[in-house]
């Protein structure tokens, strides 16, 4: 007991550390998951992913790279479709207009909500009132015209800041016309330049003569895109990339310089070597860094998928007794706990990444350059990383908790939502089968009256009549076709039992009723074939000793005592007299046993040393029968709860039926041992005697059980049949349990005793 407590004090142990290894390295592998990511991001200040450091082998062959060319197209189309220029934006011809009417309207609404005769003067500005609005823009033209110069000023500063981004941009060349407009950073070509330095023209035929044959040798070892005449050309072209996901954008970049419809429109723009030799430096950098990272990533994960498995492997595990832990937090409802994991992970997740993130912010972090944080940093971080081991402890907390409570097979049990539909569901089934068949007639008959009134249902109510009422009748008739054949006298018959409906269980009782009078007809059948063989047997036993008797008797009157036969008549008379008194001791005897009026005294008895005692006795008929007996005892001494005369008279029994029965010249087993009780606690002893039937067994074990049955059909042997029946009914009286087994000729006697302590003598 000592062993197993400290083996089970162990497990704890370990369950402990898988659970604080599995939190800390899975907050760890975040972290340290987050800070790659972040070290990716502030050194490749372009925004690349961590997925195009790790999988493309140069920053050319990146999907970052594809989605550059989308980028800087957006951007220029951007200023020659949309804003297209200066004086363009100027005139108010690149205003949204749905964006002009949205302001508009909130001044109609601004307005009214201080002055309400508004909406009597203009009407409601929703409502389609055309003369209404010309007459409130008419009124408030002013305003509305300072409302179109705040949004082309708005437009003004976004062209001048799309225009400098792209300008910012080292490396990068463009130039891009739509036919009238030109934006470009190429101020040291042929080109109209403006005060600010811009590139400009004012109409078609001033464009500079810019071709792409010029941008193209311009540009040298760059990668670059042209397009006009409505084709497009680009370098590093997408479809050969490694990445399924990119391999259709040039072709959604070419629809969408289609899109804008304007034969004219040219657009140049090219990366630069030096642009791309940056690139290049700055995406080796972040692959070394990362590839850094990724072992500390990789073991804090692998730690953590090892710890998780222990955890859940050891927790719930059944104590020495066999039973399963059942701690209070496993008693929370499974919804509620389902709900706090997901709020841990999802919640609790996003506040962890969110302040790592921002902590991560005060100064690049990346294996072998980490510059020292800030205290502000150092705080955030440590506030990040206790509410990770928080969250990470709860949610493993619970989800342990819903392991032990599938383990334990609570976990369904333990829903809410499975207690309520349960309850109603036993509710509805109380009423109904706890009821009389007027109730259950009754509540079928509203539901059914209640479900049909409605238009949706009564199809469907419908439709279940059809499926039940069939099924109903099918029953019925089954029923009455089976109470008809159990009428006419096959009690074997059995009604088809599908269900545990009323017709159901009437059909269970039936066929109940038909079984036990079968049963009932078959006992009394049986009892009396064993009268009428107990009377034959009984007779033909006593007339046979008898007949004898009679016989000699008869001789010796004949021919006198002083006949030189006399002796051996006497003799013969001898034996068959003690043969019938035998005869007429056993028939007493087993009256007794049966009926229990044979008084017993239970005291502790040697039961190894009874039949060492009874094989003694019996030793001039053993050698005489030319058997051995073979006795295997585990134990010295097996000491039993019985009455000393009367095991000793069951002893006697089995060994004699052995003596009488068994093959000439074989072998008969005696074992002894030490078994558990019927209820596991209490020990017993087995006593199971085994011998070679010198005869075919071809009878059961339960009929050699009866009275005045013998192995030996033809009854030509000396026993009376009833020494196995004796024996069985004075084991019972000791509390005992006795059993016959054949297999073949096989014959096994067993006895169970129950097991007394030496020290009881």
């Amino acid at each position: 007991m000592d062993i197993k407590l400290r083996r089970y004090n162990h497990s704890k142990a370990w369950s402990v550390l898988a659970f604080v290894l599995c939190v800390v390295f899975f907050v760890a592998t975040l972290t340290t998951g987050a800070m790659a990511l972040k070290s990716v991001s502030l050194i490749h200040g372009n925004g690349a992913d961590i997925d195009d450091v790790l999988f493309y082998p140069s920053y050319k062959e990146s999907a970052k790279f594809q989605w550059e060319f989308q980028e800087k197209a957006s951007e220029i189309l951007y200023l020659i479709e949309k804003l297209k220029g200066e004086d363009y934006i100027k005139s108010g011809q690149s205003l949204d207009q749905n964006l002009v009417e949205n302001r508009i309207r909130s001044l109609f609404y601004d307005k009214a909500a201080n002055d309400e005769s508004l909406y009597e003067k203009y009407g409601d500005y929703y409502e389609g009132n055309a003369s209404g609005r010309e007459r409130f823009e008419a009124d408030y033209a002013d305003e509305i015209d300072q409302i179109k110069q705040e949004l082309i000023l708005d437009d003004l500063r976004n062209y001048e800041r799309a225009k400098e981004r792209l300008k910012r941009t080292e490396g990068f060349l463009f130039y891009a016309t739509n036919g009238v407009n030109i934006v470009t950073n190429l101020v040291e070509w042929d080109l109209d330049v403006n005060a600010a330095g811009d590139a400009v023209t004012t109409g078609t035929d001033a464009v500079s003569p810019m071709d792409s044959s010029r941008f193209i040798d311009m540009v040298g070892n760059g990668e670059y895109l042209i397009y006009e005449n409505g084709k497009m050309i680009k370098t590093s072209p997408s479809a050969e990339s490694i990445n399924q996901n990119i391999r259709n954008n040039d072709r959604y970049l070419e629809e969408h310089f289609y899109e804008q419809y304007n034969p004219e429109l040219k657009v140049y723009f090219a990366f630069d070597e030096s642009y791309l030799s940056a690139k290049e430096e700055v995406f080796r950098e972040s692959k070394a860094v990362v590839l850094k990272w990724i072992p500390i990533v990789a073991a804090c994960a692998l730690i953590t998928i090892i710890a998780l498995v222990f955890a859940i492997v050891l927790t719930g595990r059944k104590d020495p007794e066999g039973n399963r832990p059942n701690y209070r937090i496993d008693r929370v409802f499974t919804e509620l706990q389902l709900l706090i994991i997901a709020g841990c992970l999802f919640g609790g997740g996003f506040l962890f990444i969110e302040i790592l993130f921002q902590s991560l912010q005060y100064s690049p972090h990346y294996l072998g350059a980490i510059t020292p944080m800030s205290s502000a940093g150092l705080i955030q971080m440590g506030i990040a990383v206790l509410l990770g081991l928080a969250s990470a402890s709860l949610g493993l907390l619970f989800i342990l908790s819903c392991v032990r409570n599938i383990k334990a097979e609570r976990f369904l049990k333990n829903s809410l939502i499975f207690r309520i539909l349960s309850g109603v569901f036993h509710g509805i089934r109380a009423v109904y089968h706890g009821g009389s068949i007027m109730r259950k007639v009754v509540l079928i008959t509203l539901a059914v009256c209640v479900l049909s009134a409605t238009v949706v249902l009564a199809p469907v109510v419908g439709v279940l009549i059809l499926i039940l009422a069939p099924k109903w009748v099918r029953k019925y008739e089954e029923i009455r076709k089976g109470v008809s054949e159990v009428s006419n006298g096959n009690l074997t018959y059995k009604i088809p039992v599908t269900g545990e409906g009323e017709l159901d269980r009437l059909a269970t009782e039936i066929n109940k009723i038909s079984a036990a009078s079968n049963i009932a007809i078959q006992n009394e059948l049986k009892n009396q074939r064993l009268k009428t063989d107990l009377i034959s047997n009984v007779s033909h036993d006593l007339k046979t000793p008898l007949t004898s008797i009679i016989t000699y008797i008869d001789l010796l009157k004949t021919e006198g005592l002083e006949s030189e036969n006399a002796p051996q008549y006497l003799d013969i008379l001898d034996q068959k007299a003690t043969r019938l008194q035998k005869l007429t001791e056993d028939l007493f005897d087993a009256a007794k046993a049966s009926s229990g009026a044979i008084p017993v005294r239970l005291e502790t008895v040697d039961l190894l040393s009874l039949i060492n005692q009874g094989l003694g006795e019996m030793t001039a008929r053993i050698e005489a029968s030319d058997l051995s007996f073979i006795v295997n005892a585990e134990e010295e001494r097996y000491y039993v709860q019985a009455d000393g005369q009367l095991l000793w008279r069951v002893v006697e029994n089995l060994l004699g039926n052995v003596l009488k029965y068994a093959l000439p010249g074989s072998r008969v087993y005696i074992d002894l041992k030490e078994v558990a009780g019927i209820n596991g606690k209490d020990p017993q002893v087995l006593l199971e005697i085994k011998n070679i039937s010198s005869t075919a067994l071809n009878i059961n074990a339960d009929e050699l059980m009866e009275r005045f049955k013998r192995g030996d059909e033809s009854r030509t042997t000396e026993g009376s049949g009833l020494g196995l029946a004796i024996a069985k009914d004075l084991v019972v009286l000791q509390n005992g349990w006795f059993e016959i087994k054949i297999d073949g000729d096989l014959f096994k006697a067993v006895v169970m005793l129950p097991r007394a302590l030496p020290q009881d003598r």
